[in-house]
This record gives structure tokens, sequence and C-alpha cells, in this order.
């Protein structure tokens, strides 16, 4: 390790070396740290979480609980340096650097993620093909001028009209056709398509931000306790339409001729064997029911003849009697009666 003492314009610049070995044992540190719990590191955070419980005794009061605390994180620190240096490194423009790991703690965020731009119609078409963006220089060498010029621009190169009076003409090519003239109305051509490419990629950004502007809206105005039937709506804000099938259903009165047209159908589809019966299901689903009203039938006889052998006379004096033990005032005389 170096250190570096600032230069002066009356002494040069000082470098000592130091020994890191020396230092660590005049400190009395040392970069192994042994802990009993082992910490919690997240080196894509730079962030170390110790789980360790730490006993009132051994934390103290005053200057030995800042001392305490001040050499636990130094260790909880020395560990997380330690982790960095384990990790594969690489120099870039002389400076050693280390590729940190994705985060493992997941931190709140206020707003969320931005979702990635939609491609353009070129970026779409490089990707599919595998064309590769490749930066060129700003400079360009000028033949006629015997110079470098620059590419776009003011003074560009090959932008003189004075230079550029003369146009080859293809072999195969009209020599009484205006081929300057040509050229120029083909730079405008390719001018006049970039321009029109690029308000159709800011169209198309602008419809995907208003159609999620619009769900949103949407869903906020639908998730009041009356599905926003009293919302105020907006400037040509349109009527939310609630999605999913509705069944509807046929009215249970008024005209009878659709029901009769489709009860005479399915009898009609029935009768010439369209539909396929399931006659054991059919019975055994009739016997339960058979079975289910005779227990019923069964429980009703067995609740009449206990009846029956109480006799008249006898329910009568039995339902009286409940009736003035539930009434208030038999059971106040009652009691006074008992006293």
């Amino acid at each position: 390790m170096l250190a570096t003492s600032p230069a002066t314009q009356d002494a040069p610049m000082v470098v000592s070396t130091i020994n890191v070995d020396e230092l660590l044992k005049s400190t009395g540190r040392s970069i192994q740290v042994d802990k009993e719990v082992p910490l919690t590191l997240d080196v894509g955070n730079l962030t170390a979480f110790d789980m360790a419980p730490v006993e009132m005794a051994t934390l103290g009061q005053g200057k030995a609980r800042d001392a305490y605390l001040l050499k636990l994180t130094r260790e909880n620190t020395q560990l997380l340096f330690n982790s960095l240096f384990s990790l594969p490194t690489s120099t870039v423009e002389k400076v050693k650097c280390v590729q940190l790991p994705a985060p493992t703690t997941k931190l709140p965020r206020e707003k969320p993620i931005p979702k990635p731009k939609l491609p353009t119609k070129w970026e779409a078409f490089a990707k599919s093909k595998g064309i590769l963006k490749k930066k060129r220089g700003r400079m360009l060498y000028d033949e006629v001028a015997e110079e470098w010029k620059p590419r776009f621009g003011y003074n560009k190169a090959g932008g003189d009209k004075e230079q550029n009076w003369v146009v080859e003409v293809p072999g195969n090519g009209d020599p009484y056709k205006d081929w300057l003239g040509d050229k120029e109305d083909k730079t405008k051509e390719k001018v006049a398509k970039n321009e029109f490419q690029r308000l159709q990629n800011i169209s198309k950004q602008i419809k995907v931000q208003s159609e999620s502007i619009n769900q949103t809206v949407k869903q906020a105005n639908i998730s009041t306790a009356s599905l926003g039937k009293f919302h105020e709506k907006s400037k040509d804000e349109k009527k939310a339409k609630a999605k999913g099938k509705h069944k509807k259903f046929d009215p249970v009165s008024g005209n009878t001729a659709s029901e009769k047209e489709k009860s005479l159908a399915l009898i009609n589809k029935i009768a010439s064997g369209g539909v396929s019966v399931n006659k054991e299901k059919a019975a055994n689903k009739e016997l339960g029911a058979t079975i289910k009203r005779s227990r019923e039938a069964e429980r009703e006889n067995r609740t009449n003849k206990r009846r029956s052998k109480m006799g008249v006379k006898a329910q009568t004096n039995h339902f009286d009697m409940k009736k003035r033990e539930v009434s208030g005032p038999g059971k106040e005389r009652k009691k006074r009666h008992q006293i």
C-alpha cells in the first residue's frame, strides 16, 4: 500500500511504503473475524445484517458501550469487505473492479418499475435480422476537397453544390433526365420518410400510455361501493362497460308461447332419441326420493302416535302449565305463595 503526501512548491511529493502486516499488528486487528452467528450478507446492496443477540451486561454503558459497538461494526464491515474481495475482478482503465451479484433484499419503491419502451420499427427489424449498431465516426474524408470534414451539418463532406455539379449517369440510364434534380428528390423523400416513421413511433408510445391511463381510470371508477354509478365523469369520458358474460333469463310472466315451444322441442328431442338418458342414474335418483319420502312419513306417524297416547285433555293441561310457567305474573304469585 502506498501513501502519498501533497506536493508543494517548496517540497516535492514524498512517497512512502506502509507495511500492512505491521499496521495490523500494531492496532491488534485482523482481517479474519470469527462469529458464532454468521452474518446475513447482501453483497448486491452492500449490506450486512447481524442477527446475533446482544447481552446488556456485555454492552455496558457510556464509553464502554461506544467502544463495544465500534468494535462490532468494524468486524461486520470487515466480513462484508472480505466477501467483496472474494468476487471475480476485472481491470477497467487501470482500476480494479468487481461485478456485484444481484441483490437479495427487496427494497420498497414509491412508484412501480417503469415498463420498457416499445421498440421502433427499425429496432425490431434489426433485432430479427441480427443487425448490430455500429458507431460511425463523426469526420469523413472529402475526396474533392482532399480534407476531413464533418459527416453531417455545416460544411459537411460532399455538401458543397459547386463540388457536386457532375453526376455519373448509369449505362442504361436516360441521358436527357435531370439526374441532379432526381438526387435531390430522393434526399427529400428519405427525410420525409424518416420524419413520418419518427411520428409513427411517437404515436405508438402515446397510444400505449393512453391505454394504460384509461385502464387505471376505469379501475378507479368501479372501485367505489356503487361501482362508479354516482361518480362524476370527466369531459369526453365514456361509460365503463362491465366485463364478463351476462346470462339472460326468460320473463316469468307474459307471453308463454316461447316457453311452450321450448318444452315441445325438448319432448320431441327426447322422443326421437336425440338425447341420451342415463336410465340407471334416473332410477337411483327416483329411488332415493322415494326412500326420503317414506322416512319423513314414518317420522310424522311416530309424532302423531305420541300425541294420541297423551289424550286431548292431557295435552290441553300440559300446554296450560307450560304457559303459566313462561308468563311473568304467574311466576311472581307462585313465589309469593311459597314465601
